[in-house]
């Protein structure tokens, strides 16, 4: 079976999870949307996805490894979590908050 039903949180400090989500749709494509500052709020934007039977998270550059594994653990390894990883010659263009 594919997957039609895809999470991204995306992590600034300016951002809200209560006030920073939103949902793109169509037949056979559903994206939910967080946006987050912390790790906790992180944490329960992905718990909430899986309420939506979300079935493949994605996490911004913006998380670190740690936060990664933080955040796989609070949703019990339920559905797959990646992280948007940058190429090492392009981490000094970046200038994360």
């Amino acid at each position: 079976m594919s997957l039609s039903r895809y999470g991204f949180i995306v992590k600034a400090p300016v951002l809200e999870l209560f006030k920073h989500h939103g949902r793109i749709k169509s037949e056979g494509f559903d994206l939910a949307v967080s946006g987050v500052s912390t790790l906790e709020e992180a944490i329960m934007a992905a718990q909430e996805m899986l309420t939506r039977r979300i079935e493949l998270i994605e996490l911004c550059g913006g998380f670190t490894a740690e936060e990664e594994a933080a955040i796989r653990a609070a949703i019990n390894d339920h559905v797959p979590l990646g992280r948007a990883v940058h190429r090492p010659e392009d981490q000094d263009r970046i200038q994360w908050a």
